[in-house]
């Protein structure tokens, strides 16, 4: 007599290898365009996002950015990916404009897109680009976010705010933007004259620049940065200085961040969990690519603060680069 065959097992072990083989045969491919890289640390964790989702999922990934800043090679980059023949694409949207034609390509392509970090500003009108929906923040609620903190912290310490700064550290960026616009909203109307400042992502420089803006304002008590660099500049300013009374807060996560605000330089900082951003980038491309599966409407990664009360909590997830 042979060995009794057990015909369930032999078939699903069948059917493990076939899926492996097709697996590893044509993984899916993804490429991930947007306007900063690795030179700034906030993107560090976005990029650890993706590749752990692309881990996760047997997903071949790829970020294509300038190491700094910039939109204008955005294009360049995107038609890397559609010439790569790419089976989804992540883009961040600070000016639509320059990356209208290929976006639209990769529509024609049928390459699903889909607007991570930073919103299509023309997403609910006629002028939309063609992409799935958005991930990432509200910058216009984080901006109102850091506003009314500022106005509790300084009724708090019973301090009448006159006026406040908000520098602008990439130009033509429009997330910054709806960051200042969010302040202004809030603080405008509580009667605060709120000043725009263009500032540059090297500290050094823009340390300089917030100087000079505070001996020519001295009427000025508060500021909203606008990223992690910024806020370091901020802080470079005020241990040079010595100023303890200009209220703050920012946008985004770094350790000297955390430290700050242990120390009360910082009242908070509006989060908007990046990893978050770039992990579900990648699983919304994989379940549209393998089912067919969308969603109706945005999904919202923040704006999520962090002061006193939760930065331990929070600051123990930036070992692990999720925060």
């Amino acid at each position: 007599m042979g060995i009794p065959v057990n015909r369930n097992r032999l078939l699903l072990l069948s059917l493990i290898i076939a899926l492996s083989t097709t697996a590893d045969a044509q993984p899916y491919r993804f490429s991930f365009v947007t306007h900063g890289g690795p030179g700034n640390p906030f993107w560090n964790v976005v990029i650890k996002g993706i590749e752990d989702a692309g881990e996760r999922y047997g997903i071949e990934v790829q970020w294509l950015s300038n190491p700094s800043f910039s939109i204008e090679d955005m294009p360049e980059f995107l038609d890397d990916a559609l010439a790569r023949q790419v089976d989804g694409i992540g883009i961040t949207c600070p000016d639509p404009e320059a990356i209208r034609e290929s976006v639209e390509r990769a529509q024609e392509a049928g390459v699903p897109v889909i607007v991570l970090n930073t919103a299509d500003p023309n997403a609910a009108g006629p002028d939309a680009l063609p992409t799935m929906f958005y991930i990432g923040a509200s910058e216009f609620l984080g901006g109102q976010s850091n506003a009314r903190a500022i106005l509790a912290e300084a009724a708090r310490r019973n301090v009448e705010l006159q006026r406040a700064v908000c520098p602008i550290q990439e130009i033509g960026h429009s997330g910054l933007e709806a960051r200042l616009a969010g302040f202004k909203s809030i603080l405008e109307p509580a009667g605060v004259t709120v000043d725009g400042l263009t500032i540059s992502n090297d500290i050094e420089q823009s340390s300089g620049l917030l100087s000079d803006y505070f001996l020519s304002h001295p009427q000025s008590t508060a500021i909203a940065t606008l990223g992690p660099l910024p806020a370091d500049a901020f802080y470079l300013f005020v241990d040079d200085s010595g100023r303890d009374d200009i209220l703050h807060a920012t946008h985004d996560t770094s350790p000297a961040i955390f430290e700050r605000i242990r120390r009360g330089t910082t009242i908070q900082a509006i989060d908007q969990q990046p990893y978050l951003q770039g992990y579900l980038a990648v699983v919304f491309l994989y379940l549209n690519l393998e089912y067919g599966l969308s969603l109706a409407q945005d999904v919202l990664t923040g704006p999520f603060a962090i002061d006193r009360h939760n930065v331990d909590r929070v600051s123990k997830l930036v070992d692990q680069g999720v925060r």
